[in-house]
């Protein structure tokens, strides 16, 4: 069936609720899904995963692979993972994570990965998210924020994976509330400015869960349409 890679338009975004709950959502359906934050950054958890977004994409999607396929390279310090390895003196070593991924793609029928940050955030000197994307061969799903300011970092964002001739896959509008007429308008005018569909609005909620979440993009986000 393939996979995705989940991108935001910037950080905080909600990006992970959307790729754990797409994981989750297929998961119910019966796909064999498996999860992967190929580059996490922060600070690390006390017990399971070092990175939290690595294991919530685990739990919710049922995946029992190993913590460092699921997330190969943690970076225990909130930055970029370009100037977090600088800081820390480590060499980010890609061919790990190219290794992972293409061990999860052979053993599951379709795969969601995670990326950090949005496409242009650097890994290594002269290489970027959108460089990942590229090799993996993946379609990409933009995670926008459903709030003031996200057309211009949405229509810059597809214009980027654009140039990189990456396959878009939708845009999906995280945490709308519909109660301006910036909100209201922003998946129609998005559509119209990028050329690309946007599959899902999820609306803002006060409480967002493990249990929620799948719900959520369930209910709002036509996440079968990523299916091939």
């Amino acid at each position: 069936m393939g996979g995705v890679f989940v991108t935001g338009t910037d950080t905080g975004v909600g990006k992970t609720v959307v790729a754990a709950g797409i994981a989750g959502s297929m998961r119910k359906d019966g796909i064999d899904v498996g999860v992967m934050k190929p580059i996490a950054t922060g600070i690390p958890q006390e017990k399971g995963f070092k990175s939290s977004d690595a294991e919530l994409l685990a739990k919710i999607s049922g995946s029992k692979d190993h913590e460092s396929e699921i997330n190969p390279i943690f970076l225990p310090l909130e930055a970029s993972p370009l100037a977090a390895s600088r800081a820390l003196n480590i060499d980010i070593k890609l061919d790990e994570v190219f290794s992972a991924f293409k061990r999860l793609t052979n053993r599951h029928d379709f795969v969601v990965v995670e990326g950090i940050g949005g496409v242009m955030v650097p890994i290594k000197q002269n290489y970027f998210v959108i460089d990942m994307i590229r090799e993996m061969n993946l379609p990409v799903l933009i995670v926008s924020r459903a709030a003031l300011g996200t057309l211009n970092h949405t229509v810059l964002t597809v214009k980027a994976c654009k140039e990189y001739n990456l396959n878009i896959a939708g845009i999906v509008l995280n945490g709308a509330r519909n109660d301006n007429v910036a909100e209201e308008t922003a998946g129609e005018i998005i559509r119209e400015l990028t050329e690309i569909f946007v599959i899902g609005s999820i609306p803002f909620v006060d409480v967002l869960n493990e249990n929620n979440m799948v719900d959520l993009v369930s209910k709002y986000v036509k996440y079968d349409l990523l299916i091939s």
